[in-house]
């Protein structure tokens, strides 16, 4: 293995745990915000002050994970332009609008934050603070949007037209051709050239070669809102948004049924916030399980590699989870890596070439690629299936609450016992999706256009500093939780009636 192959995985390891870290975070602001509006909402309705005073530590909590959370943030942006500096040009680009607006976003939404916890009890009418606290919650889910558009991009680069397609015969077409097609068939060549003899490529890509570029062919994007008209990102914000919320919601769901199982005297009260938190994530968690439909739709469309890993067909077959969804056949036949390889052979272009490649070269090469990750990621879904069943059957006990409230009088311990698992189960069942996700693109990191090894820094990355990097992410999340603790203990003026 060459000191270029170890840089760029242990690149993309680091940039792999600093989005975990970071996600944490995003679940809880997204998260949480959902449920400090039905929270809010419960407690001005029913005028309960239990709801009022759990939907104020909700907020106290959120506005110390904001914080945290724009440091990650931050980070992981720094990363994309410092360890995968040839992401600049996509940056400027493709996903220019989606960053920017991103960061309107979250500005507003840290605006709106201290405004709804420094605002409570300030107006005769509460709900001028719910509004307050609603609007918040949808700065942050447009924020999330956004971001995820970015991702989705990557996944799906809308707007290339039949460019990837002219490199792999079985890729589809990513909508209209709303590129400069000369433009990146020649950056391409360049970052091909480079990083076949330099092992990055990079290097290449400076101001003085871009101004070159534009001046020989033009500009490079027509369309700058194209990755916000994808499908696949409208599907992709969607589903991310659902189980960035579940995540969050479950999280405070658990925390109150692990206070209702230890404090018998108050159980009942904790029971009953417990339930109304708990409800809101199991609701959601059904309506993901459904909405999936889509996201598996979009995958067998627009990345058909990726879809034979998760199907496990390393051979054309039935896949009957996808046959019945897709097709109501469950003995559909679905392509496989054998008939990507057989296109691939029998390409319609061989003899053109990129950097002295061909493209039926690199078609086989890379679909051999990505043969390689099949085993890693069928696991990686089938577990993911597995526990999202077992989320499923605990959700629908929360919501049979709703039909037979007789049945579960005596019972509540079950549920509340259910509730200890729902803040392990949705984070794990999300995090392996994510991981699916990410490694089904590979081997390019913007799907069948650009490379790892095409976009990584010329500097390579030095192993002590990545586990500084790293050492500092996880003092932060540690220290971040502390001091949601000793708040919480010790709470601020507006929250002093809180019950500690």
């Amino acid at each position: 293995m060459s000191p270029e192959t170890i840089d760029v995985s242990f690149a993309l390891t680091l940039s792999s745990i600093g989005i975990y870290v970071h996600a944490i975070t995003v679940a809880i602001v997204i998260g949480f915000s959902i449920a400090l509006v039905v929270l809010e909402f419960l407690g001005i309705k029913k005028k309960d002050k239990e709801y009022i005073k759990l939907a104020k530590k909700v907020a106290i909590f959120l506005i110390i994970a904001f914080v945290f959370g724009a440091a990650t943030g931050t980070l992981v942006e720094f990363g994309l332009i410092q360890v995968w500096n040839g992401v600049i040009l996509a940056i400027g680009s493709y996903v220019f609008l989606p960053l920017y607006l991103e960061l309107v976003a979250f500005v507003i939404e840290a605006g709106l934050l201290i405004a709804l916890v420094y605002t409570w009890d300030k107006f005769k009418n509460p709900w001028t603070h719910w509004t307050i606290t609603v609007v918040y919650a949808v700065g942050a889910l447009f924020s999330g949007a956004l971001i995820t558009s970015v991702n989705s991009w990557m996944q799906a680069p809308w707007g290339t037209g039949d460019l990837v397609k002219l490199i792999y015969p079985w890729a589809p077409s990513y909508g209209p051709n709303l590129s400069n097609v000369d433009f990146l068939v020649e950056l391409k060549i360049i970052l091909v050239d480079n990083s076949l003899k330099n092992g990055y490529g990079p290097s290449l890509i400076t101001p003085t070669v871009l101004e070159q570029l534009i001046n020989k062919h033009g500009i490079l994007l027509k369309d700058p809102w194209v990755s916000l008209t994808s499908p696949v990102a409208l599907i992709s914000v969607i589903h991310q948004l659902l189980a960035t919320t579940i995540v969050g919601v479950f999280w405070i769901a658990g925390a109150l049924s692990y206070k209702a199982l230890r404090n018998v005297e108050k159980r009942e009260k904790y029971f009953k916030l417990f339930k109304s938190v708990a409800l809101i994530g199991a609701i959601l968690f059904i309506v993901q399980g459904i909405e999936g439909h889509e996201q598996g739709l979009m995958v067998y469309l627009y990345q058909p590699t990726k879809f034979a890993m998760i199907a496990g067909l390393e051979k054309s077959g039935a896949y009957p989870p996808a046959g019945l969804t897709l097709f109501g056949d469950p003995n559909y036949i679905f392509k496989g890596f054998d008939y990507l390889l057989q296109v691939s052979e029998n390409h319609p272009n061989p003899d053109i070439k990129i950097a002295g490649i061909s493209l039926k070269e690199i078609a086989i090469s890379d679909t051999l690629k990505a043969l390689e990750k099949l085993p890693l990621v069928k696991v990686l879904y089938e577990v993911k299936l597995l526990l999202a069943g077992i989320g499923v059957i605990i959700s629908l006990m929360i919501l049979s609450t709703l039909v037979f409230k007789k049945f579960w009088v005596g019972r509540e311990k079950i549920l509340l016992y259910g509730g200890l698992a729902m803040p392990f189960i949705p984070p794990a069942v999300a995090g392996l999706g994510w991981a699916v996700r990410e490694i089904g693109r590979k081997p390019w990191t913007v799907y069948g256009l650009l490379y790892p090894e095409e976009l990584i820094t010329l500097n390579p990355v030095n192993l002590w500093v990545g586990l500084a990097i790293l050492a500092g992410i996880i003092a932060g999340l540690l220290l971040t939780f502390w001091t949601a603790y000793k708040v919480l203990q010790k709470p601020p003026r507006f929250l002093l009636e809180v019950e500690e």
